[in-house]
C-alpha cells in the first residue's frame, strides 16, 4: 500500500522568507513610524502640560531633589561642557540605538528578538502615557517657553535654558521633525528607557566586563544629557527606567511563548517552507 513519507526536498520559500531581515527591519520600521507620527500628534493640551510640569516641580522640591538647575549653572560656562551633553543627548540616543540595533540582529539574533520586544511594548506604554498625562520639559519652563505656546499666568524662574537650541546645529525639535516630534512627550524619558535597554542588549550579547560598563556607563551618560540639556526632569528619567523595565518584563513573558504560537501568529509569507510529502510504494 502506498505510504506518506517526508521527503528532505522542501517546497521553495517566499522572497520575504529569504530575506527575513528585509521583512524585520520593514515592520519594525513601520511599528517606530506609527509611534512617532502618534507620539508628535497628541500635542493639544499646552496648559495641561505646563500644569502637570510645575507640578513635577513641585514634587521634587518636596522630595528634595530638584537638582537640575544648579546642574544647568554648574556647566553653563563652560562651552566644552555644553557640547559634550549636547553630544550625548542627540548622538548617543537615536544614531546610537539605530547602529548597536543592527549589530545584535546580524550578531546576535536571539539577544536582538528579546530587546525588540521591550522596545516595543515600552512604546505602548509611553504612547499611552503622552496622551493622558502630557509634560512640558524644563527647557519650556521659562519665560520664552510659556509666551511660545500662549500659556497664561507668571512662568516660574528656576534659571533653565535650552542648550540644544543655543548652541546645537542639530536637534529632535527641528523643524522637519516636528510631525514626529511631541514637545509634552517628556513623561516617560524614553530617551533614558530607550538607552537603557540598548545597553543592556549589549550586556546580554557580550557577556563580558566591557558589556557591563556599557550597560552602566552609557545610562548614567544620557541621564545627565537629559537633565543638563534641559530636555527631562529628574523624575522623567525614573519613570522612564520604570517603563524600560516594564518593557523587560514583558519580554521576558513573550520568550516563555511555545515557537508554535508564533508559527501561527506569523504571516503565511514569513513561515517556513512546509516539507514536501511524496508517495512510496
Amino acid at each position: 500500500m502506498p505510504t506518506a513519507t517526508e521527503t528532505e526536498r522542501p517546497t521553495h520559500p517566499t522572497w520575504l522568507a529569504r530575506h527575513r531581515g528585509l521583512a524585520e527591519f520593514g515592520i519594525v520600521g513601520a511599528c517606530l513610524l506609527i509611534y512617532f507620527l502618534i507620539r508628535g500628534n497628541v500635542v493639544d493640551r499646552p496648559s495641561v502640560a505646563f500644569d502637570h510640569a510645575e507640578g513635577i516641580i513641585d514634587l521634587e522640591k518636596q522630595l528634595g531633589f530638584f537638582w537640575e538647575p544648579a546642574w544647568q549653572r554648574a556647566v553653563s560656562g563652560v562651552r566644552l561642557q555644553i557640547d559634550l551633553w549636547n553630544f550625548v543627548y542627540f548622538w548617543l540616543h537615536g544614531p546610537a540605538i539605530v547602529v548597536l540595533a543592527f549589530w545584535l540582529y546580524f550578531r546576535h539574533r536571539r539577544v536582538y528578538g528579546f530587546i525588540r520586544n521591550a522596545f516595543l511594548v515600552s512604546a505602548l506604554i509611553g504612547l499611552f502615557v503622552y496622551a493622558v498625562y502630557p509634560v512640558a520639559p524644563p527647557r519650556l519652563m521659562t519665560p520664552a517657553g510659556f509666551h511660545e505656546y500662549g500659556i497664561s499666568g507668571p512662568a516660574p524662574h528656576v534659571g533653565f535654558d535650552d542648550t540644544m537650541r543655543q548652541y546645537s546645529a542639530v536637534s529632535y525639535q527641528a523643524e522637519s521633525l516636528k510631525p514626529f516630534v511631541n514637545p509634552f512627550a517628556a513623561v516617560p524619558s524614553l530617551h533614558i528607557g530607550w538607552v537603557f535597554l540598548i545597553s543592556l542588549g549589549v550586556a546580554l550579547a557580550l557577556r563580558n566586563p566591557f558589556g557591563l560598563v556599557v550597560a552602566v556607563v552609557w545610562p548614567v551618560l544620557m541621564f545627565f544629557g537629559i537633565t543638563l540639556t534641559a530636555n527631562h526632569f529628574i523624575f522623567d528619567a525614573f519613570a522612564g527606567l520604570i517603563v524600560a523595565l516594564a518593557g523587560v518584563f514583558a519580554a521576558l513573558g513573550i520568550e516563555r511563548l511555545s515557537p508554535r504560537f508564533w508559527l501561527r501568529m506569523a504571516p503565511p509569507f514569513l513561515r517556513p517552507a512546509p516539507v514536501c510529502l511524496r508517495e512510496r510504494d
